[in-house]
């Protein structure tokens, strides 16, 4: 600890006269007159030491993140949710992201058409929560898969309670109108950003990926198995893959939409 040899020191209208050494700073209350609250900071007005504004207003607090993403790259869960946010005492504003489930893929078990889902659409929104206690939050589920006949399905809404809304993926489908699934929407936010849209290939000699979300795209697959087609599953609201065919379990196990997100950056 640094050491401060005083003399006579003047601080506001306390005076200390000693030739001693001393490790202890004056303590606030000695400074200031008073004990600063909790974030506080003394501001010098020109003739005396002031308390009462809030540190490093607008500073990062934390992040809470609501998924059920992993971060592995061979995750395969959809699962959507939902839970009730609580403002903490001190957060005044938050950056929020919300990000739709993504679209379920078509597949077949022979080498003809397949279409990936489309990817969950994302809203970006900085809320005043000043006066908000808490906040309820759903976070959608991706799609499944349609193996030999039907259409994948779509993925779920994701909402940061009423203030923004993000739609998941449609579902990928080879029949009339022939097409992968749509991207997402989203309403309510600063910015709002579709999902992308899942390709279709017509042939047999044509592999294609899924719709990308904010955060995620999913990726193709070839007839080969040695890793399950694992890199077809959509995650963070990207849509399902698919590839050159299904057969023997090489995509229609993979090939789901990934669950959507709500993340939320909190600041003072």
């Amino acid at each position: 600890m640094s050491q401060l040899n005083v003399g006579t020191l003047n601080v506001s209208t306390v005076s200390y006269s000693d030739s001693s050494t001393t490790n202890t700073a004056p303590t606030a209350q000695t400074v200031i007159g008073g004990s600063p609250a909790t974030d506080e900071v003394l501001k010098w007005d020109g003739s005396s030491w002031v308390a009462g504004e809030v540190a490093a207003e607008g500073r990062l607090l934390g992040i809470d993140v609501y998924t059920n993403q992993n971060g592995e790259w061979d995750q395969r869960s959809r699962s959507g949710g939902s839970a009730t946010w609580n403002r903490p005492a001190n957060c005044k504003h938050v950056l929020v992201y919300v990000t739709g489930g993504g679209g379920g893929s078509r597949v077949n078990d022979n080498n003809y058409r397949g279409a990936g889902g489309g990817g969950g659409a994302t809203a970006i929104k900085y809320i005043d929560v000043s006066g908000v206690s808490s906040v309820n939050v759903t976070w959608g589920e991706g799609g499944n898969y349609s193996r030999n006949g039907g259409r994948g399905a779509s993925g779920g809404t994701s909402t940061f309670g009423s203030y923004c809304t993000a739609t998941g993926g449609g579902g990928g489908y080879t029949d009339n109108p022939y097409e992968g699934g749509r991207g997402g929407e989203a309403t309510g936010g600063d910015i709002n950003l579709p999902g992308g849209d899942g390709g279709m290939s017509h042939g047999s000699s044509n592999e294609y990926v899924a719709g990308a979300s904010f955060w995620h795209h999913a990726g193709s697959n070839h007839h080969n198995s040695n890793d399950g087609a694992i890199n077809t599953h959509g995650q963070w609201g990207s849509g399902g893959g698919h590839g050159h065919y299904s057969q023997n379990g090489h995509a229609h196990n993979n090939s789901v939409g990934g669950g959507g997100c709500v993340i939320i950056y909190k600041y003072s």
